[in-house]
């Protein structure tokens, strides 16, 4: 393999920069050479005809091996300087390394061969950032599903929170009927010993605890009621806490079987886990993006991957931070979690994708309570 060259001004460095510049402008039909300021050509040079026809003996001589003179290397110099001007905000540093991050694709394998040989110590860190992004793509993916899952888990288990609350305060009205209706019926001397009839009375839906005759099949305990009302009101009271039972039993399975510990459970979730995830997964929407802005300006640097990482720690802090900001007045003993307290994870992945505004915030709260100036 060859060595990583040792200065900037290495002819092979010079040439291959230059021809990948000519081949970016080429594929702009916006942005015609010819018709560029003619006072930033190189010296000695009147029109981009004679930079060509300058240009290609000496990069014939480079490709031979062969030493240059130091006005060759000048006139190099110059021409790269114009083309970059050119080519702004693209460099040919930043196409070179944009063609080795996507070596695979169609439009980078003709600079390919340019971009290895001006930037050789540049191929591993290349590869690893391409397949840091493909990697990172699939994550979001992940993550993205996962949080899908536990958005559905808190709406679910808030309705479910919600269905048995409702069912509960339907029963104690329902209690309170049947125990307005058992005094009217007794007499007054009898108040004292009210009970809830309906539980007394045998329950359809059970065998009954007495011994049954089978050779008689209509020998059976029956519900006997002595009115109307009460008839209405016991039926009420079955279906309810028969709904009752079926709401708890669906419990079971995703969900703690007391509702009392379910708010809690789902706070945790809504105001913590998601605000972590959706941080980190707000930094990876903000670094894809930038990836692939980059890809299509031939704007990547060997300097990207490490302003990504901390892109995403600084999104994951931020969820964290917005998780215990926001979360710290969740009630755990509150009958409902309202699907509104997905606000928190919502403002995490805004702070994850905007760490910029983020910090302005934060300057401007650290300024209030810092010390007056002097």
């Amino acid at each position: 393999m060859r060595e990583p060259r040792s200065t900037a001004l290495d002819p092979d460095l010079l040439t291959a920069e230059i021809s990948l510049l000519l081949d970016y402008l080429s594929s702009l039909p916006e942005r015609i050479l010819t018709s560029h300021s003619h006072v930033h050509l190189p010296s000695g040079c009147e029109t981009y005809d004679e930079v060509l026809a300058h240009y290609f003996p000496i990069d014939e001589k480079v490709r031979r091996g062969e030493t240059l003179a130091s006005s060759e290397i000048q006139f190099l110099l110059d021409l790269r300087d114009y083309l970059n001007s050119w080519a702004e905000p693209a460099t040919g540093a930043s196409i070179a390394f944009t063609m080795l991050v996507v070596r695979k694709s169609p439009e980078a394998r003709k600079g390919k061969a340019d971009a290895e040989r001006a930037y050789p110590e540049w191929i591993r860190p290349a590869r690893f950032l391409s397949i840091t992004m493909t990697a990172m793509s699939g994550l979001a993916v992940t993550i993205t599903l996962v949080i899908a899952a536990l958005a559905a888990y808190i709406y679910l288990g808030s309705s479910k929170i919600a269905n048995i609350a409702e069912i509960n305060a339907q029963l104690q009205s329902l209690d309170q009927e049947i125990l307005r209706e058992e005094i009217a019926i007794h007499p007054s001397s009898m108040r004292e010993e009210v009970v809830s009839y309906c539980d007394d009375l045998p329950d359809p839906l059970h065998r009954p605890n007495v011994q049954e005759v089978p050779q008689n099949p209509v020998s059976r305990t029956v519900r006997q009621f002595r009115t109307v009302t009460q008839s209405h009101l016991c039926t009420r009271n079955d279906d309810l806490h028969k709904k009752q039972e079926l709401a708890y039993d669906y419990l079971r399975s995703l969900f703690p079987s007391d509702d009392r510990a379910m708010p809690a459970l789902l706070n945790a979730v809504s105001g913590y886990a998601l605000p972590v995830l959706m941080g980190l997964l707000g930094s990876m929407t903000y670094v894809l993006r930038r990836y692939l802005r980059s890809v299509s300006a031939r704007l990547l640097t060997p300097s990207d991957l490490r302003e990504y990482i901390v892109r995403l720690v600084l999104g994951t802090v931020f969820g964290v931070a917005i998780g215990f900001f926001t979360s710290g007045n969740a009630s755990a003993g509150a009958i409902a979690v309202p699907i509104s307290s997905l606000g928190a994870p919502a403002l995490a992945f805004l702070a994850g994708y905007g760490v910029e505004p983020v910090f302005r915030m934060l300057d401007g709260l650290a300024e209030q309570f810092s010390p007056a100036r002097k």
